[in-house]
């Protein structure tokens, strides 16, 4: 078997693990990120959303950078106005994703690996196993979980939770799909020039030109939907700013254990079936005429392990803006409860300044002192997770955990608690991150 010896591991290469890998290999660690997948990019790549979301609660006003403006420079310096649509097409963020990795001579990708076993000594992983197209005993001081459902310290025997508090269940999943090739001119009264659809009310009116939301509530009322959201919901979606391409994120299925591979699979096999339903019912439109219906290849999960990390964020900590003295990072995404049952959806937005702080003990695993938690699975309620779960605070949670396992290399500590979060917030500064609080020179 190949042994390899670096400074920090992360697991998992979705926005988090892209942004902690490239965070600590920038602040002089020799990093390894690890994919189970055949390309970089999680989520936003695999299930793409369309959207950028949890960027800044007003316009001009990014509560999240660091590493966002060289993903989505379309978007920077700042948004034209609160009415901006943050759209982002899949394809051209895994090239930036790719470009901003290859960028870094410290860091070393593997993609199509598994990690298959870590070894634990006094609550410390000192090294993990991989198969697939690497195989091999990798050895590390630091190792940060990027996964999206806390998979690396769920394997490590780290403490977490699950869903509700009263019952665990976890918010629906969701199959995005893509419809290309519309004819905007088509979507326009005539004589009028085509749709763009750069701002929200330009979206309202392409929801109306295609009679999306009158499709889905005739579907509900005649009983030829198997998708649970209530009717008067109606159909939620992106468009590009040309309005050629539109992303749907319209589906939902509920029960589904992202740990059970039958689930996930009979979980995309329902939500398929809703996009046809739905495909169906609009499809003859005159602006579809050549249009292209693509269904993302995996199932979009919202929410799998929180694992227990030194400090669990709350929906309190949220609504009530917390500020921190050891913050890391922000966010300012809404309170965002899909029902786990499939019906109505709780958004309650952050009021005042409009973003609250992440402290780095909700990045730190409780009782671990080299194990790091750089994506949705880090320590928060359910409450807390359905709001900083979107890929802009991802990126600062990601970007942080890298930076801080690189400074316990640099300092030499055997134990991440004892890098001081002043010192963390010095290099995410020098990173073009947002931090706010004293800052400590390394």
């Amino acid at each position: 078997m190949n042994k390899f010896k670096v400074d920090v591991v992360v697991v998992g290469a979705g926005a988090g693990g892209i942004c902690a890998a490239v965070g600590a290999a920038r602040a002089g660690a020799k990093t390894l990120l690890i994919e189970a997948q055949d390309r970089i990019g999680g989520t936003g790549v695999y299930s793409p959303l369309g959207i950028l979301c949890g960027l800044g609660p007003t316009a001009g006003q990014n509560i999240n950078c660091g590493f966002l403006p060289e993903l989505y420079p379309h978007l920077f310096p700042e948004r034209a106005s609160d009415e901006t649509i943050t759209y982002y097409d899949a394809e051209d963020l895994f090239e930036r994703y790719q470009a901003l990795v290859e960028g870094e001579e410290r860091l070393e990708v593997w993609t199509s690996t598994r990690v298959d076993f870590c070894e634990v000594h006094d609550q410390a992983i000192h090294c993990l196993q991989t198969s697939g197209d690497v195989v091999a005993r990798v050895d590390a001081a630091f190792f940060i979980d990027g996964t999206a459902n806390g998979n690396l310290a769920a394997m490590a025997g780290a403490a977490f939770q699950v869903g509700r508090e009263d019952d665990q269940q976890m918010q629906p999943a969701t199959l995005t799909f893509t419809i290309s090739k519309i004819k905007p001119e088509r979507l326009s009264a005539e004589g009028e020039p085509p749709l763009r659809a750069e701002r929200w009310g330009d979206k309202h009116k392409i929801t109306q030109a295609l009679g999306l939301n009158d499709a889905y509530r005739r579907l509900k009322v005649e009983g030829r939907t198997t998708n649970p959201k209530k009717g008067d919901m109606g159909v939620l979606y992106f468009p590009s700013p040309d309005a050629s391409t539109l992303v749907f994120n319209h589906t939902r299925v509920t029960g589904i254990d992202p740990w059970d591979p039958e689930s996930v699979s009979r979980g995309y096999e329902s939500a398929e079936k809703q996009i046809f339903e739905l495909w169906n019912e609009i499809k003859d439109h005159p602006a579809l005429e050549e249009a292209e219906l693509s269904i993302a290849p995996t199932l979009g999960i919202r929410e799998g392990r929180r694992i227990v990390g030194d400090y669990m964020l709350t929906q309190k900590d949220c609504l009530e803006e917390a500020r921190f003295d050891d913050m890391v990072a922000a966010c300012c995404y809404p309170i965002d409860i899909h029902n786990p049952e499939g019906g109505d959806t709780e958004m309650v937005y952050i009021p005042g300044s409009g973003y609250y702080h992440i402290p780095f003990r909700c990045l730190c695993a409780k009782g671990w002192c080299n194990l790091l938690l750089g994506s949705r699975c880090i320590s928060g309620t359910h409450e807390a997770h359905s709001s900083y779960r979107v890929m802009a605070p991802l990126t600062a949670i990601g970007q942080a955990c890298g930076v801080a396992a690189a400074l316990a290399c640099r300092k030499s500590y055997s134990d991440i608690h004892d890098v001081k979060a002043e010192e963390i917030r010095y290099i995410l500064k020098e990173q073009n991150q947002f931090v706010e609080g004293n800052v400590s020179e390394v």
